[in-house]
């Protein structure tokens, strides 16, 4: 197995676990990743994935309905380029920052509760909760939230000069 099929397979791994798709259709993904603009035509995709050409266009045809992919084509050639659609990442970085801003809520409701515990206890009580874990996750997904959104937009950016 060469470097390209390895990469292939492991991003498909991680594709089919992060984004709940079928083996094949990570995979697909994944080729579609590794070859960027250019595209893969339909034969090729048959051929470097070593799966039946019906199994393969059901996959396509899925993932072009999820709008995970798109295709275009050239003038005079009447072969379809499919290649991963420029709202995926977008897509993709938006479900990231929307979990990441539930957890953020969820830390913000435990801080206000063991918060409201520690008022309850004596002061010199070994009982009271220690908060710094919470508000340094809390700067953690500040921070990661921040960086992805400066990256969703800088993606947004250079798909519109493309």
């Amino acid at each position: 197995m060469n470097k390209k099929d390895k990469l292939i397979e492991r991003m498909g791994v991680h594709l089919e676990h992060k984004e709940q798709l079928a083996p094949l259709a990570a995979r697909i993904l994944a080729s579609l990743i590794l070859k960027g603009k250019k595209g893969e035509t339909f034969e090729n995709l048959v051929c470097e994935l070593k799966a039946s050409k019906s199994t393969i266009f059901t996959h396509l045809t899925n993932l072009q309905a999820s709008h995970r992919i798109t295709y275009y084509t050239k003038t005079g050639d009447r072969k379809k380029y499919f290649i991963l659609s420029p709202n995926a990442w977008v897509q993709s970085m938006d479900e990231m920052i929307s979990s990441w801003n539930e957890e953020r809520d969820i830390h913000l409701e435990i801080i206000d509760y063991k918060s409201d515990m520690n008022k309850s206890f004596p002061e010199d009580s070994e009982e009271k909760f220690d908060l710094n874990f919470h508000y340094e996750y809390l700067n953690y997904l500040n921070q990661a939230s921040s960086m992805m959104i400066n990256l969703r937009t800088k993606l947004i950016e250079n798909h519109k000069n493309d």
